[in-house]
C-alpha cells in the first residue's frame, strides 16, 4: 500500500485556500469599485480635483499698510499737514471717507490748450475729466484700483457748485454688484476734493484666475431659471426685510452672469478681520407688474444669495454696460 506524505499534502492545501482567498477578496475590491463608479456624485461634497470656491479675499495687514502710504503721500503731495488716518472700507482697505483735514485735498490743474497756447473755448469738461484721472492714478493705492480698469459711468452736477463723478471697477469677465466696484468724488469748480469714497476690488488678477478656473461648474441659464421657480427670498424691506415666493407662473428672466461679493457677518471688528466671499451669480429679474426683483443664484452651489427690488422695465440701460466715458 502506498505511503501518503500528510506533510506536503496539508501545504498543498493551504497554498490553494490562500489563492482562493485572494482571488475571493479581489473579485470582491473590483465589484466595489463598479459600484462606487456608478453611483452619482454627491454635490455638497467637494472633490478633491475641483477649484476651491467660493473665492475668498481676506483682509490683510500689507494691503492696509499700502492705502496709508498712499494717503500720506497724497496729503504730501497736495500741502496738506497734520493728516489723521482715514476711515477704510473693511477687508478691501480702500478708502470709505476723508478725515476733517486742515486744508483740502485738490484735483490736479489741467488746462486744454491750442496750437497758439491758448486755453481752447469749451473743454472745461474735458479738462475736468483729466484732472479726474490724474488725482485717481495718484492716490491708486488709496484707492485699490488700477486706473485701467476704470470707465466714468456718470458725471453730474449738484446743488450749490459741487460735481460728482461715478466710476466702475471692471476687471474680471462679469460685472461687479452689491454695491462693489464704485469710486465716488465729489469735487468743486477750484478743485477742491469734498468726499471721497472706493468699493473697490483689490487683487484682481488672482481673483481672475480663480474666477476662470469655476467656470465649468456654472449652471446654465435655464438651470438657474428652474432653480429659482417656487423658491422664497428675503429682500430689504421698512422695518424689516421682506420675503417673496416665486410662483410657478412668474416671469424670470436670466440677465447676466455677475460677481457677487458677501460681506462678512458679525460686528465691525469682525469685519474688519474678516473676509469677502466673492461668488459667481446669475442676475435673473423675477415677478411681473409694477414690482419685479433682482434676484442673485449662485452660479455653482445653486442657492439664492441677494435679492432687490427693481423699477418696472424702462428705457434704462441694463447692468454692467455703463455709460460712455466721453
Amino acid at each position: 500500500m502506498p505511503r501518503v506524505r500528510h506533510g506536503k499534502l496539508n501545504a498543498s492545501c493551504v497554498t490553494l485556500c490562500v489563492t482562493l482567498r485572494l482571488a475571493l477578496c479581489a473579485s470582491l475590491l473590483i465589484m466595489a469599485g463598479a459600484c462606487a463608479a456608478s453611483r452619482d456624485p454627491d454635490p455638497a461634497r467637494p472633490r478633491a480635483n475641483e477649484p476651491p470656491y467660493p473665492i475668498i479675499l481676506a483682509a490683510n495687514a500689507e494691503r492696509r499698510d499700502q492705502a496709508l502710504a498712499g494717503w500720506a503721500a497724497l496729503a504730501r503731495d497736495n500741502n496738506v499737514p497734520n493728516v489723521p488716518p482715514p476711515d477704510l472700507q473693511p477687508v478691501t482697505a480702500t478708502i470709505s471717507q476723508l478725515p476733517t483735514l486742515d486744508a483740502p485735498l485738490r484735483l490736479p490743474l489741467v488746462e486744454i490748450r491750442d496750437e497758439d497756447g491758448q486755453v481752447r473755448a469749451n473743454s472745461e469738461e474735458e479738462s475736468r475729466r483729466e484732472s479726474l484721472r490724474r488725482f485717481i492714478t495718484g492716490a491708486a493705492a488709496l484707492l485699490g484700483v488700477a486706473p485701467q480698469n476704470l470707465s466714468l459711468v456718470a458725471r453730474t452736477d449738484e446743488a450749490g457748485g459741487t460735481r460728482r463723478a461715478l466710476y466702475q471697477q471692471q476687471p474680471f469677465p462679469y460685472p461687479l454688484r452689491a454695491g462693489f466696484g464704485v469710486l465716488d468724488i465729489r469735487f468743486t469748480d477750484d478743485r477742491r476734493v469734498l468726499s471721497l469714497s472706493s468699493t473697490a476690488i483689490p487683487d484682481t488678477e488672482r481673483i481672475s484666475r480663480a474666477l476662470a478656473l469655476v467656470r465649468p461648474q456654472q449652471l446654465t441659464a435655464d438651470q438657474a431659471v428652474e432653480r429659482v421657480r417656487g423658491r422664497a427670498f428675503n429682500f430689504p424691506g421698512t422695518p424689516a426685510p421682506l420675503t417673496y415666493t416665486v410662483a410657478p407662473d412668474d416671469p424670470i428672466t436670466p440677465r447676466e452672469l455677475v460677481v457677487y461679493p458677501i460681506r462678512p457677518a458679525g460686528d465691525a471688528a469682525a469685519a474688519a478681520t474678516g473676509a469677502l466671499e466673492l461668488r459667481v451669480a446669475w442676475e435673473l429679474s423675477v415677478g411681473r407688474g409694477t414690482t419685479t426683483y433682482l434676484v442673485y443664484l449662485d452660479a455653482v452651489r445653486g442657492e439664492i444669495i441677494g435679492a432687490q427690488t427693481q423699477a418696472a422695465p424702462s428705457e434704462d440701460k441694463p447692468a454692467g454696460q455703463p455709460f460712455p466715458s466721453s
